[in-house]
């Protein structure tokens, strides 16, 4: 018998991470409306590497990081990009993130999201059936390859820190990659195989089928901005159409949660991390799963509707137009990697992943106001972090014991 008292709740934001928090509170018979403007499956959450990935639990703050900084930013290859009229208000996370790049803070950084990657899968398995979306998913592992031994050598931390934190994977020869991986041309010296890490093949049409599933169990939908939450229980959340009331709000929207928790006045380290993806033609041997290019920094996964290629880290925030130049220019760089390599354009994206400076996110509530919570700020992991991040946020609203210390998840840590 369920002994949960039910309330109605408000999440803000329809992406993954709001729409797995409202299926698990459904679960729990709560009267869930979520506020999201756009269509399911539109936004940042369908546009990601489409990585079910237990294994990346190292944060992007890492050792080394600060001294390679200048050279990322010369390269117009490189991973990183800043728009420097958004530096101002970049600067306090850039200091976070800076401080974070040392041995013992990666370690600590990278043990705190291990202990929710160890409970994800189990989590998204549960929103999977629910939702009948095993067809949406491709349970063949994932594969990080290096071109050389010495680029192999130089990820010894991070291999260490994966061992450390019980990661599962199996380093792999030239020769093991190429039978993983007929597609892949024959130039990589080692890899790293996750054979426990998933393929999602439309990340926007999972989202969109756990959102179908939502509404079909009587879940509510208000189609509008949430512009202003206010209140101390019931509380007021306003659109242009009005206001709706709640027991309890659940802010979820991605890079735009630290906007709405500053309403509560609590502030946190939350930024856009700019993501870009291109839509690629399958190659003539299609890739069997996600794979890693290191020396490149680029992911190729592939798809029901081609392969995607995501790259690279632009920093501007959320409101600064696309600029699709070191996405396009990846595409020419990386075709030597790929048997049959095929470079029709079919689509190119931006997206904004909600990041925090040491790239563990906020699941808390917040700070002097009972029954506001936030679940934000998976970063390059939000994806896979999303279901357990929504039923961490289930558990707090019924008063259970989530069986994982939330300490690294607080707001004010």
């Amino acid at each position: 018998m369920n002994s949960i008292e039910p309330k109605r709740i408000a999440v803000v934001g329809g992406g993954i991470t709001g729409v797995s928090t409202a299926l698990f509170l459904q679960s729990d018979g709560h009267a869930v409306t979520i506020f999201e403007p756009d269509e399911f499956g539109t936004g940042t959450s369908s546009g990601n590497a489409g990585v079910i990935s237990l294994g990346s639990c190292i944060p992007t703050a890492m050792p080394g990081i600060p001294a390679r900084v200048p050279g990322m930013l010369l390269d117009p290859y490189g991973p990183l990009a800043i728009r420097w009229g958004y530096l101002p208000k970049l600067t306090p996370w850039l200091l976070g993130f800076l401080m974070n790049c040392t041995p013992s803070r990666a370690r600590k950084n990278a043990t705190a999201k291990a202990a929710l990657l160890d409970r994800a899968h189990a989590a998204y398995d549960m929103l999977i059936h629910q939702a009948d979306a095993e067809d949406l998913v491709s349970r063949r592992g994932m594969l990080k390859v290096y071109e050389s031994e010495a680029s192999f050598a130089r990820a010894k931390f991070e291999i260490e820190v994966m061992q450390h934190t019980g990661r599962r994977f199996d380093i792999v020869s030239g020769d093991e990659i190429r039978q993983l991986e007929p597609g892949l041309a024959p130039i990589f010296a080692r890899g790293l195989f996750f054979d426990d890490n998933s393929g999602i093949l439309d990340p926007g049409k999972l989202v969109a089928r756990f959102a179908e599933t939502f509404v079909a169990q009587g879940g509510k939908v208000v189609e509008r901005h949430a512009k202003n939450l206010s209140g101390d229980g019931p509380y007021s959340i306003s659109t242009d159409s009005g206001e709706e009331e709640a027991d309890i709000i659940v802010i979820a929207a991605g890079s735009w949660s630290s906007r709405l928790a500053r309403q509560f006045g609590t502030r946190i380290l939350l930024d856009a991390e700019r993501g870009y993806h291109v839509m690629l033609p399958h190659p003539e041997t299609p890739l069997n799963r996600p794979v890693a290019l290191t020396a490149h920094s680029v992911f190729l996964s592939p798809m029901d509707d081609g392969m995607r290629l995501t790259t690279g880290v632009e920093l501007g925030g959320n409101e600064a137009p696309p600029d699709y130049t070191r996405v396009r220019r990846m595409i020419s760089r990386i075709a030597g990697s790929v048997n049959g390599f095929r470079s029709e354009e079919q689509s190119v994206w931006l997206g904004f992943r909600p990041s925090t400076p040491n790239g563990v996110p906020f699941i808390d509530e917040l700070p002097g106001h009972p029954n506001v919570y936030i679940a934000a700020g998976g970063g390059h992991v939000g994806m896979t972090m999303a279901p357990i991040s929504g039923r961490i946020i289930s558990d707090l609203v019924a008063g259970r014991d989530p069986d994982i210390d939330l300490a690294p998840y607080r707001v004010n840590r």
